[in-house]
Parts: C-alpha cells; sequence; structure tokens
C-alpha cells in the first residue's frame, strides 16, 4: 500500500469517525434537552418569593388619607364605603394581601394566583369570557372587575352576592375546586414553611401565626386599597359637579356628549350611581328573557360593579358575552329583554323595554365619556403590581438558598445542572431582594453535551493534522 493510498483511507476512517460522533452529539443534545426538560419539571421551581419595597408602602395614604373629597365620609361614595370597623386597611396588612394576592401558593398545585383572574392590567378583571382554574377547568361566570371595590354599602361579593363580606369572598375561590381547589390547613403549612409569610404576619398583625382570619383580612385590605380615583373624569369631577362648566371644560365634546347622556337620557347612571360609578344594589338588566340560564341573587338579578376602568375590561356582564364596550352599548340600545323581572329604570311606563337606539355618534359618545374612566395610576402602580421574583437556587420555596436545597437538589436533580445556581447563592434571603431588583439565572455547569461537543472538535484537529502528513 503507497503512501496516498493510505492517506485515503485514513481521511475516509476520519471522515465516519466525525460522521459517527456528530450522530452521537445529535443524540446526546436532544437527550440533554429532554432531561433538562424533565429535571425541571421535577424540580417544580417555587412561584417565587415576594421582592417588597424596604419601606412600608403606603396603602392608607393611597386609598384613605388621599381620597378625593367626593370620596370622602359625608359625599356619596364616601357614605357607602363597607370597610369594617375591625378591619380597616393598614400598610404591613395591605402589603401582606399584596404577597398572597400574588401567590401561586394559594392554589393546589402552586399554579394559580387570585391575580391569575383579576389582572391589574385590566381593572383587576380577566379579558378572557371565563378564567381557567388550577387544573384548566373554567369559571362558572365572568371574573368581576375590582376597582372601588370598597364602595358598595351592603359590602357583599360575587355576581350572585353570595359572600355576605369581602373577608368573606377572599377565601372561596382558594377553596372552589375549579378556581384554586385548595385546602385551608395545607394553605396555612405552606405558608408558614416559607421564611417571608411569618415575618410579614407578624408585621401586620404582632404574631408569626397564621391564621384563616388573617389571610382574610390582608386580602381585604389589598382588595379595598384599590380605590380608583385618579382617571381624566376625576381631573373634571375635582374641577366642578358633573354638568357644571368647570366639569365640562375639562372634557371634549365627544366626552361631554357622552357624559350628557350616561347622565341624562341613557339613564346609565341610574344604576352606576355615584362618583365611583357603582350600584346600591343588585338588577336585572333584561340581558334575556328568562332567568333560567343563571338566577343570580335572585330573578335575574346580578350585582353591578364599578364602571372604573371598564374600557380595559375587555369582558362584560356576569357571564362575560359581550367582549366589547360597542356590544354592550349595542345591547341596551336595541336589544334589552322583555324579562318579567326587568329593572323599572329600563322599562317604557311600567311595561316593556325601552328602546335608546342611539345613533352611532351617541354611541361613540357614549364610548369616549367610558374612557375617561380609566385610571392609569391604579393600572400602573407598584403599590398594586405583581411583587414575586424567583429566587435563584431556593428549590424548595422556603425563601431562603440553604442546605435544605442543596438536599433537594441532590435527590431531585443529581445531574448537576443546578448546583452551581445553588452554590453561588448559598446564603441568599427573600429580605437581600430590593424593590424591583433583577435576579438572573446562575451559569451551569458544564454540560455532557458540552464536553462531547469539545472530545469531537478535538478529534476533528486530529484529523486535520493526519491529513497534513
Amino acid at each position: 500500500m503507497d503512501k496516498h493510498e493510505e492517506i485515503a483511507r485514513t481521511k475516509t476512517a476520519c471522515i465516519e469517525t466525525a460522521r459517527l460522533k456528530t450522530a452521537q452529539l445529535t443524540y446526546i443534545l436532544h437527550a440533554v434537552v429532554v432531561a433538562l426538560l424533565l429535571i425541571q419539571d421535577g424540580l417544580a421551581q417555587s412561584p417565587g418569593v415576594p421582592s417588597l419595597p424596604t419601606t412600608t408602602a403606603d396603602y392608607v395614604g393611597y386609598a384613605v388619607d388621599n381620597l378625593p373629597s367626593y370620596f370622602q365620609p359625608g359625599s356619596d361614595v364616601g357614605d357607602v364605603n363597607n370597610t369594617p370597623i375591625d378591619n380597616p386597611i393598614t400598610n404591613a396588612g395591605a402589603t401582606l394581601g399584596r404577597a398572597l394576592f400574588y401567590d401561586g401558593r394559594l392554589s393546589h398545585n402552586d399554579s394559580t394566583s387570585c391575580a391569575s383572574c383579576h389582572k391589574q392590567e385590566n381593572g383587576f378583571s380577566d379579558p378572557d369570557q371565563l378564567s381557567v382554574g388550577f387544573e384548566g377547568g373554567l369559571t362558572g361566570r365572568h371574573s368581576m372587575g375590582l376597582s372601588n371595590a370598597a364602595f358598595y354599602e351592603n359590602g357583599r361579593f360575587f355576581w350572585d352576592e353570595r359572600a355576605a363580606t369581602l373577608e368573606d369572598q377572599v377565601l372561596m375561590p382558594i377553596q372552589d375546586s375549579v378556581e384554586m381547589g385548595t385546602d385551608l390547613n395545607q394553605l396555612r403549612e405552606e405558608l408558614s414553611a416559607t421564611e417571608f409569610y411569618p415575618v410579614l404576619f407578624n408585621e401586620a398583625y404582632g404574631s408569626t401565626e397564621i391564621t384563616n382570619d388573617k389571610i382574610a383580612n390582608s386580602l381585604a385590605q389589598f382588595v379595598r386599597s384599590m380605590a380608583s380615583y385618579q382617571s381624566k373624569f376625576d381631573d373634571a369631577r375635582a374641577a366642578g359637579p358633573v354638568g357644571s362648566p368647570a366639569y365640562r371644560a375639562e372634557l371634549t365634546q365627544l366626552e361631554r356628549q357622552g357624559s350628557n347622556i350616561f347622565h341624562g337620557a341613557g339613564r346609565c347612571s341610574t344604576c352606576h350611581e355615584s362618583d365611583a360609578q357603582i350600584a346600591d344594589r343588585p338588577h336585572n338588566i333584561g340581558l334575556d328573557a328568562d332567568n333560567s340560564a343563571d338566577e343570580g341573587v335572585v330573578d335575574g338579578r346580578f350585582k353591578v360593579p364599578s364602571l372604573r376602568n371598564v374600557a380595559v375590561r375587555e369582558g362584560y356582564m356576569h357571564d362575560g358575552r359581550f367582549m366589547t364596550l360597542g356590544e354592550v352599548i349595542d345591547f341596551y340600545s336595541t336589544d334589552i329583554q322583555d324579562n318579567p323581572n326587568l329593572d323599572v329604570g329600563l322599562q317604557v311606563d311600567g311595561d316593556n323595554p325601552i328602546r335608546f337606539n342611539f345613533t352611532q355618534n351617541e354611541k361613540d359618545a357614549l364610548i369616549a365619556f367610558l374612557e375617561t374612566l380609566t385610571d392609569d395610576a391604579l393600572l400602573g402602580t407598584e403599590l398594586f403590581s405583581d411583587p414575586f421574583v424567583e429566587l435563584a437556587g431556593d428549590f424548595d420555596g422556603s425563601g431562603l438558598v440553604d442546605a435544605a436545597d442543596l438536599e433537594y437538589w441532590q435527590d431531585s436533580a443529581g445531574s448537576g445542572f443546578y448546583f452551581l445556581e445553588w452554590q453561588r447563592n448559598l446564603g441568599r434571603s427573600w429580605e437581600d431582594l430590593a424593590a424591583g431588583s433583577i435576579i438572573t439565572n446562575a451559569i451551569p455547569e458544564p454540560s455532557v453535551a458540552v464536553l462531547t461537543a469539545t472530545a469531537l472538535l478535538c478529534s476533528i484537529g486530529v484529523c486535520r493534522r493526519r491529513f497534513q502528513t
């Protein structure tokens, strides 16, 4: 065999070796991807830890002290405030409520929080017609917006008002078999096992003990803090009473026209009363000719939520049947049904349902006015935003990176992909996090695939050197 034949055979052998190693690398890379997915699923990363301000957030200032005069006691809004004497808004209580509101731990499988169905950017409602529960099931009704929930005199909650108080209401979705599906005993144990909840409960109530009442009170404080009073409508209202020259001067011509219809011929303010645009009792608005689909409170009557931030809710009525404000106004214009329990304010001479027959210009004016109720301050403030971030290496969700996380890593992910993440965060706690901090995942250890790729490159390099001899 001459030298050229030897080189040719060696080259062929090297190419075949490279082909086999490439196939091997592809297989290993595929296996690694699968392993990573399995490891991530097996680790079941915790819902996170709250990154809260270093100084106590001022919920009392926002939702009590700084309310405009027409929201204060003695006004038509302030006089229907349902805050109980034994559960006033406190800064520490609402801060704890914020953490609970956004925490997936409140559901059975840590997947669903209150905020999953009540999104800040949508006025604490859900843009979907029905909300998705912890196991993928759908709720029976549309998620109600929470803006100005405090200003409803009888204090009852849910569309059918089955909860006597907000404190009662906030615990019901947690235990609901579709929505969050957990047990309060299980929940208390899970919260107690974290490092941060005993601290937050102690700050709010002077004790680390976690009870159902404290959970309910804190969530209720947070929800009642969602006062909406910084919209364009409020700028106009602060200038003067509705309809006054000073009030009208703050609005465009189309918005003024919409306000006139809303407070006048359109009869909207008959139900959506006061400067918080919320009713004093449930109403039957003639959505259907009968009440067989849903009786609501009774006789097809449903709670009437505040219209604040209605333009960003993207879902309307108790069943979410309308997805746009245009559809809502079309219904009131021509489609109110002759229900035997129809509210008298929507009847003509106590008999037939009214037909407003709004022109397109009037519909546009009503939408323009409703858009003045959008409160960007409430929709964007950090006071009501999601405080949770991932504390890298906190595999057991305690809020502290410690030896328990090393044990968890060793038991659940022994391949080592997350070891450096744990190692580099040893001793970190949720209290190390400042508001708005960014937690980045540590770089994992070199994987088998990387080492194999390196070996392959080295092998190819050897072949090249042999070709040149």
